[in-house]
């Protein structure tokens, strides 16, 4: 082999082992990321059972968003400041 060649070679196989070794450093980090926070609205709902009143509220809402009447944002907005209501 020419030294030329010897020199891609050798290139190739570093860029080959940085890459590898970036995918490697990657999955690391994320098997060491914390788990994510729960919402708001997650945590009380489990501090607290909803009162009657908020129950029937999201089942209408659920309704609403089955039927088409209203869309997924305009759902979660509103699931929202129905939990927020004390």
């Amino acid at each position: 082999m020419q030294p030329w060649q010897w020199v891609v070679w050798i290139a190739g196989v570093t860029v080959f082992a940085l890459v590898i070794g970036g995918l490697v450093v990657a999955v690391l980090r994320a098997l060491r990321r914390p788990p994510e926070l729960p919402s708001a609205a997650e945590r009380l709902q489990r501090q607290s059972p909803p009162a009657p009143e908020v129950e029937a509220r999201l089942r209408e809402l659920a309704g609403l968003r089955q039927s088409g009447r209203i869309g997924d944002a305009e759902y979660e907005r509103r699931r929202a400041e129905v939990l927020r209501t004390p």
